[in-house]
């Protein structure tokens, strides 16, 4: 009886830089790198996690990718692939899925899996794409969007109705915040009791649109004790700082730059906001909630699939009004705030755990067999 060979996944993506896409990638080597062979190749960089793949016995490649399109990417993960005797290649974001379906003309006997995480703006759907797609939606064997929302995009770019699945995001589930972890974190802010200290964790990135937050907080400090922490750098910060200069309120807001510790300052927060223009399904939301926070959160993407009516509030994009008037009604309802954080606590649990979302992976991985 012929012995069914193990599954080994090449693994896609931009880079390894701190990233809620490279956070689930990291996740799945780390989780299955014992049981089914890893290797990782980024189009740009390596990235500042690399190390941690590194460290499980999984190879990672960077291709220093040019700008422009580079039919000379397909070739090298190709060469990459059969290197790693790759059975699937698993594409992350829509870059890498291009050049992994090109690796598998050089590869034939290698499936291609793409999962979708995201959208870089809130742009309709692209006619160039629609039409590369006639071709490249040919080529995966399986498709997956990270919310229904994401879904519905990718299917008018071409994608058929029929082909594209859904895997909900999943993070690691830490023991609920105590109060001492709470009162540690807010001394290191300096926020006393009567401070509201409002949380967001995110690339400093236009599609995140933290100006409208900046300008909000702003807002809010003229009659409210409150305290702005961001969590996470990019190429906006100075912009950003610029900004919350020029309003007055800089004494307001703290900015931590990118922390590995990011999840213990949501500790001493009393509420959580996004503010993105456009979101697949959210991991520091979901980390907010596994907090115990109520969240307020712009309805985009995948955010109201995450984000329900007794989890949080939701309101439009780029409406700083709206934003100021749900942080405003939290703030004055601590029993309201407590009340959407516990349950907010208890979707994650149920419906947005790591070890979900790693089952499912898994099981499509040793379909390749």
């Amino acid at each position: 009886m012929t012995r069914r060979r193990a599954p080994r996944i090449l693994q896609v993506v931009l880079s390894l830089n701190p990233g809620g896409t490279e956070r689930l990638v990291v996740d799945l080597v780390t989780r299955l790198q014992a049981e089914i062979p890893m290797a990782v190749c980024c189009l740009d960089t390596d990235g500042a996690w690399a190390e941690q793949v590194r460290a499980v016995g999984a190879s990672v490649t960077s291709l220093g990718r040019q700008p422009g399109f580079r039919p000379a990417l397909g070739l090298a993960i190709a060469g990459i692939a059969r290197r790693h005797r790759a059975t699937a290649i698993h594409a992350h974001h829509y870059s890498p899925f291009v050049y992994s379906a090109m690796a598998k003309l050089r590869t034939p006997g290698t499936r291609v899996v793409f999962t979708e995480h995201g959208r870089v703006s809130d742009a309709p759907p692209s006619a160039k794409r629609r039409l590369a797609n006639r071709v490249l939606a040919t080529l995966p064997s399986r498709v997956f969007a990270v919310s229904d929302d994401l879904r519905q995009y990718i299917v008018a770019e071409g994608f058929g109705r029929e082909q594209v699945e859904v895997i909900y995001n999943g993070i690691s589930l830490r023991p609920p915040v105590t109060p001492a972890a709470r009162e540690t974190i807010r001394q290191r802010l300096g926020a006393d009791s009567e401070t509201l200290v409002i949380g967001t964790v995110a690339r400093l990135d236009p599609v995140k649109d933290l100006g409208t937050l900046v300008d909000a907080v702003g807002r809010l400090s003229q009659v409210r004790s409150v305290r702005l922490v961001v969590v996470g750098d990019g190429p906006e910060r100075a912009t950003l700082e610029q900004r919350a200069a020029a309003a007055g309120t800089t004494s307001v807001i703290t900015w931590l730059g990118h922390r590995d510790d990011a999840r213990d300052w949501l500790a001493g927060c009393d509420a959580y906001v996004n503010c993105s223009i456009s979101e697949g399904v959210s991991l520091t939301i979901l980390e907010a909630m596994a907090a115990g926070l109520p969240v307020v959160a712009t309805r985009v993407g995948g955010t109201p699939e995450v984000v329900t009516t007794d989890t949080g509030l939701l309101v439009p994009a780029r409406d700083m009004g709206a934003i100021v008037h749900a942080i405003d009604a939290l703030a004055g309802d601590p029993a309201r705030r407590t009340q959407f954080g516990t349950a907010a606590r208890a979707r994650v649990e149920t419906h947005f755990s790591l070890d979900r979302m790693i089952a499912q992976y898994r099981d499509i991985y040793e379909e390749y067999a």
